[in-house]
């Protein structure tokens, strides 16, 4: 049968990478019914490879503590305080351990919720090391997701007067505008967050620093510094880098699309040292760089278009004048000749 969608489209609709208008093809592929066999034989083929089973911990914990209580409730089922006076005293002792023990559960049930809140009230988003992917919003904003990196989306979607996502990582935000004017909030930390109406722009939110820059629209940025709340207006071209001292630096960026230049597995150096690149290693690839002081201090620059870490390595290498001495599974040495 000659089919309206591929494989791969399907692969990913069922993975949530889908954009609109795929999902609205795939949609209605899959609900004409002639298409059902291969439907289903292509859903087995990507749960073989994707399994999406993800223990619901806060259910689990419901239901036994569910069947802690049971037997003791159906014992005393209509019990009140008003008929207490003519039970006798361990009649009246096992109604209140019933009590208790609901009581207990209760408490523990709450606290059990809290815990696992966010796998409760998000979907996450994980990208691999060396892997990027495109995520389509039900509002229709895309996210490209950089390698090492983690987008919550709230599961039960967007609601009331704003849309707000928590990235761990790297992220460029291409916002859709919506009738109502709904506000888009990238939060990125308790102290740090990046708010806007409709508008193009990338984060870095990692252990070394926290940095915005804005590539068409306006947004604002908003943070918190010796315990009061403070916020800052962004242009296009402005990048915003959140320092030590929980302070934004606003500087100005002549290419600000650079900064999402891994989109396209390209590299952009200018003056960048080997221990920057480095960093950068580590982040995208999980490898580690080992090298001298001297030449950690080493600078490059250049537009290097690498598919994964050894092409960059080879790069580095070559344009450098130095040798790799000895590879792990995720530690790199290098040295001068």
């Amino acid at each position: 049968m000659n089919t309206a969608i591929s494989k791969y489209m399907l692969f990913e609709y069922l993975s949530g990478r889908a954009n609109p208008l795929e999902r609205k093809r795939v949609e209605d592929w899959i609900s004409d019914g002639g298409n059902s066999a291969i439907y289903y034989q292509w859903l087995y083929e990507w749960e073989t490879v994707s399994p999406q089973f993800s223990p619901d911990e806060n259910d689990a914990f419901q239901r036994l503590w569910t069947r802690v209580i049971t037997d003791e409730i159906e014992d005393v089922q209509g019990a009140t305080l008003d008929n207490l006076e003519g039970s006798n005293d361990f009649e009246k002792r096992n109604l209140y351990k019933v009590w208790w023990k609901m009581a207990v559960a209760a408490v523990l049930l709450v606290g059990i919720s809290w815990v696992f809140r966010d796998t409760i009230y998000f979907r996450s988003y994980r990208t691999p090391f060396g892997k990027t992917t495109n995520i389509y919003l039900e509002d229709g904003s895309r996210v490209s997701l950089n390698a090492n990196s983690v987008l919550k989306v709230p599961r039960l979607g967007f609601w009331g007067s704003k849309r707000q996502v928590e990235l761990s990582g790297e992220a460029e935000f291409d916002v859709s505008h919506t009738v109502d004017d709904q506000q888009f909030i990238v939060k990125t930390s308790d102290t740090f967050q990046v708010e806007v109406l409709g508008t193009e722009f990338s984060v870095f939110a990692r252990q070394r620093a926290t940095q915005v820059v804005l590539k068409t629209g306006s947004v604002r940025i908003g943070y918190t510094h010796n315990s009061k709340y403070q916020n800052m207006m962004m242009k296009p071209g402005d990048v915003a880098t959140l320092d030590e001292v929980g302070t934004v630096q606003l500087t100005k960026q002549k290419d600000p699309e650079n900064f999402a230049a891994w989109k396209e597995k390209r590299y952009i150096f200018n003056s960048t040292s080997v221990s920057e690149i480095g960093q950068l290693m580590k982040e995208n690839f999980g490898v580690n760089l080992k090298a001298k002081e001297e030449v950690l201090n080493r600078k490059i620059t250049g537009n290097f278009k690498t598919e994964n870490v050894d092409e960059l390595l080879k790069t580095l290498t070559e344009v450098l004048d130095l040798q790799v001495l000895y590879i792990d599974s995720s530690t790199v040495y290098i040295s001068n000749y």
